[in-house]
């Protein structure tokens, strides 16, 4: 009888961390969609700050903005971005995405801000258990070009970006396990996005389900910055 209190038990254990995992895989190519972009392409360029100096901009700095995006230097700007862009779309070279081998731990304040966000009553149990190595197997973009690979392949610290490599590496990301509510229709993760030395963001993501029964972002949220 303990014996077979104690296969059940077990089993159950693993039934928790194969759903968690494959919400996880469910939900990646989603949220990569929403925290990925292309370093090598700049941002839109904005005015300079003797631009809002002007006295006619003093107090609006919407009319600012508009006549700047009028202008011909913006235009000249977001051309030679616009060409920058569809070269990047044109070349077929891999991307490479570096994943932190294994996802990390909750963080401890992710259950109040589960049941904030999603207004649930009921209390949150945080489950402990192993944090689960990641397979880039498992691992799917929309993007074909981008392909991955564990961080472990790489130096450690800052040697990792200070490294000349053979291929485009576009960032390094990871995540943390996924935390949910007792029925298991809401989930909240954390994940981490850099692309060089002091570089890069941290999320909070939000994930439900949705009428459909599958697995959705509901928001996604800054928590830092460097």
């Amino acid at each position: 009888m303990t014996l077979f209190f104690c296969n059940c038990k077990k089993e159950k254990v693993i039934s928790d961390a194969d759903f968690e995992q494959t919400v996880f895989y469910e939900i990646f190519p989603a949220i990569l969609d929403s925290i990925y972009y292309d370093k090598r392409l700049p941002p839109p360029p904005p005015p300079s700050s003797e631009f809002f100096a002007k006295e006619e901009y003093k107090n609006n700095i919407d009319k600012a903005v508009e006549d700047y995006m009028k202008s011909d230097k913006f235009k000249n700007q977001m051309e030679k971005r616009k060409r920058k862009k569809d070269s990047l779309k044109s070349d077929k070279s891999p991307i490479f995405i570096v994943v932190s081998d294994s996802a990390s731990a909750y963080e401890k304040d992710d259950a109040t801000k589960l049941s904030d966000h999603f207004k649930i009553q009921d209390s949150i149990n945080v489950k402990l258990g192993l944090n689960y190595r990641i397979d880039l197997n498992m691992l799917i973009s929309n993007d074909e070009k981008i392909k991955f690979k564990y961080r472990s392949e790489f130096p450690k610290g800052r040697e990792f970006w200070k490294t000349e490599y053979d291929y485009f590496i576009a960032a390094n990301i990871g995540f943390s396990r996924i935390l949910f509510d007792e029925s298991k229709a809401y989930g909240v993760l954390n994940g981490g996005y850099t692309t060089g030395i002091l570089n890069g963001n941290g999320f909070r993501i939000f994930i439900k389900k949705n009428e459909n029964g599958n697995w959705a972002i509901d928001k996604i949220i800054g928590t830092w910055m460097s």
